[in-house]
Order: structure tokens, then sequence, then C-alpha cells
């Protein structure tokens, strides 16, 4: 009995020793290798979910869009601005233009006429009536200075010329490129129509002003004449625009 457990206990230690002898080193020099984690399924979604998602990229960009035109309106309601005759009366003798050359300024009526019963209408210009003067901060926005003072110089028209200048009539703008020296030589005063001024400055209603030519109502009398050229506020000028001529 003795000798048989002997046995028993040296078969269970050499198998023991196999064991580690074969199986450690195999676990020893074994690689490793990196097995990603399965790929979860895609998430589920709805219609609903789906519907929201086109209409979001259809409306991509849209918020830039309107922020653009909103400053796009912003600027043209700046250039719409409807100007004080006073304040630009007061631009025109200022500082900021001295020295800048005043350009003669004047309308003529456009009426429309129909040559026999078979033929368009065609629109034929009167003559031209000089109203005044414009001036432009370093010569630099004639046509601008024209164009944004159209309502002040065509009432100013209406008052100089009630019978030749309708409020009801279709009207044209020029300004004057006959020199100085030409128009003091009586040569025939040129016009040229004011287009439409593209890019005009944020600030350009400070750039520019307006003088019209004395009349009878004394809207812009001279320093010689009682009336509002020697008046300094808003109020007296608005005093003599409810009398003015129309």
């Amino acid at each position: 009995n003795i000798m048989m457990r002997q046995y028993i206990i040296i078969s269970i230690a050499a198998l023991t020793a196999d064991a580690f002898l074969h199986h450690i080193p195999l676990q020893t020099h074994q690689r490793h290798t990196f097995v990603p984690p399965p790929t979860p399924p895609p998430p589920i979604v709805s219609q609903h979910e789906q519907h929201a998602l086109r209409v979001s990229l259809r409306m991509a960009g849209f918020g830039t869009a309107s922020a653009n035109k909103g400053n796009k309106k912003k600027k043209k309601d700046t250039h719409s601005k409807p100007l004080k005759p006073k304040q630009q009366w007061d631009r025109y003798n200022g500082e900021a233009l001295e020295g800048c050359d005043g350009i003669p300024v004047a309308v003529r009526v456009v009426r429309t006429i129909t040559a026999g019963t078979a033929a368009a209408d065609q629109d034929r210009a009167g003559p031209w009536f000089e109203v005044g003067a414009v001036k432009s901060k370093e010569n630099a926005y004639t046509e601008a200075a024209v164009i944004r003072h159209r309502v002040l110089i065509a009432d100013h028209a209406r008052r100089m010329f009630p019978l030749q200048v309708l409020a009801k009539d279709k009207l044209e703008w020029g300004y004057s490129t006959t020199t100085p020296a030409k128009r003091e030589a009586d040569a025939a005063v040129e016009w040229t129509v004011a287009g439409k001024a593209e890019n005009m400055p944020d600030d350009i209603d400070k750039l520019i002003g307006f003088e019209g030519l004395p009349e009878r109502t004394g809207f812009y009398a001279s320093s010689e004449l009682q009336g509002v050229g020697q008046t300094s506020s808003q109020a007296d000028f608005d005093t003599i625009m409810t009398k003015r001529i129309v």
C-alpha cells in the first residue's frame, strides 16, 4: 500500500510538471490581437424625424440670407429718407463744403402725347427750368446730390414756376455741365439728365447740400431780403413751407 501511494503521488507530480512545461510557455509567447467591438445597428428613425431632417436641410443658410436682405433693406431705407430743406441748405453753405463747386440744377416737364390713333404714346420733354444749385464733398457726388435732392428741387421748381411745373407733372432732373465762364458769356447752358447713382455712401446726406434760387415767397431769401434766409430754426423754415405756392 505504501508503494502504491508513492506511485500515485509521483504520477500526479509528473502530470503537473508536464502540464506546467507545455502550457505556461504557450501563454507567455501568445500574441494578443485587438478585436474591434461589433458595429451597433443603425438607429431607427421615425417618419416624423426624417421629415424634420429634410426640412432642416432645405432651410440651411436661410437665416444668413435673411440677415443680408435686412442689411440691404436698411441701406435702401437710409437713402430714401426725406431730406430737410433747412438742414441741406445749411450744409450747402457750411464749412464742410466750403470751396466746392455749386453745380446748377434744373427740372423739365415730360409730357406724354399721342401722335395719331395708331401711334404709341411718346414722351416729349419741355424746356429746362433752373431752380438752384447743389454741392458735394470734393465735387465727387454731383449726380448723387441731384438724385437725393429731387424732392427739394421739385418743390422749389413749383414755387418758382407754379404755372409751368404742376404737382402732377412727370419731371426730369438735370445738372449743368457748362462752365461758369461760358455762363457769364451768355452761352447756351447744357444740361445732363441725372440718372441712377450706384453705390452711394451711407452718409451721403452729410456730404451734399442744396440751395434754391431766391423767389417771391422768400423760401431761399438772399441776405438782403427778409425771409427764411435770416432764420436759424427748422420751425421758421416749416412755416414758410405752409405758405409755398404749389
